[in-house]
């Protein structure tokens, strides 16, 4: 289980303390996808970087089975596989598959042929495994930087904004990818607007406002408590919104 305890992130802008994320607590269990929620400038993608290790916090503690993020650092980063926004964990000179290939030897992974070409296959990126990614369109992009991740087998998986900019279609295979995951008792975390993935492809609901977390609840009873009467996500959302202001 990965573990919260107490997390922060104070910046000093203009000589001026900024509160970008508001001391808060959570466990977050394997086999549930936990969506992070929240406007633009929130803290969602500070909070990944912290669980990343990308950006150190204020206060607080991240552990998982029990063990310190801090004191055993190469320990969580070998469990964990993390997609940042834009795709910009891929190297753009690289082929899809030399992409996989680096970041596999990189974890020290000997076996990982069958994954890579397992994920490939249900990224619909065959065709393109060859191609350098500088070449590729923005979505199969995406899908190359989240094989890569899903190749390492890690138990972890981070995803900043995973559907971003993508078409319907590609969106799609990415929720179906990520809903396979879950099947397999990843711990899985996702940063996303996408209303429709939320209400699809996600468990528990966080939101972010203002540096403040809230864990809230399942995207069914969010919709059934701010839908007034509408069953779609995206209104029930801006609802509860609207009463936050």
């Amino acid at each position: 289980m990965l573990s919260i305890q107490n997390l922060s992130k104070m910046y000093l802008v203009n000589g001026q303390r900024t509160e970008a994320v508001q001391p808060f607590s959570m466990d977050i269990v394997p086999g549930k996808v936990y969506c992070f929620l929240g406007p633009n400038g929130a803290g969602k993608t500070t909070t990944i970087k912290m669980l990343c290790g990308l950006v150190s916090p204020t206060t607080g503690t991240i552990t998982y089975d029990g063990k310190d993020s801090v004191e055993n650092g190469r320990f969580l980063r070998q469990k964990l596989g993390a997609v940042l926004e834009g795709a910009r964990n891929i190297h753009w000179r690289l082929t899809v598959r030399e992409n996989i290939d680096y970041f596999c030897r990189l974890h020290g992974l000997a076996k990982y042929s069958d994954r890579a070409e397992k994920y490939m296959r249900m990224l619909l990126l065959e065709q393109y495994k060859d191609t350098e990614c500088r070449y590729l369109s923005r979505g199969n992009q995406q899908k190359a930087a989240l094989a890569c991740t899903l190749s390492l087998n890690a138990e972890i998986l981070l995803l900043d904004e995973p559907t971003l900019g993508l078409d319907i279609e590609i969106g799609r295979t990415i929720m179906e990818v990520i809903n396979h995951e879950r099947a397999r008792q990843r711990t899985i975390i996702v940063s996303t607007h996408d209303a429709e993935f939320i209400e699809f492809a996600t468990d528990e609901v966080v939101l972010f406002r203002k540096g403040q977390v809230t864990p809230l609840s399942s995207p069914n009873k969010i919709i059934a408590k701010y839908g007034n009467g509408d069953n779609r996500f995206s209104t029930a959302y801006l609802q509860l919104l609207s009463g936050l202001k």
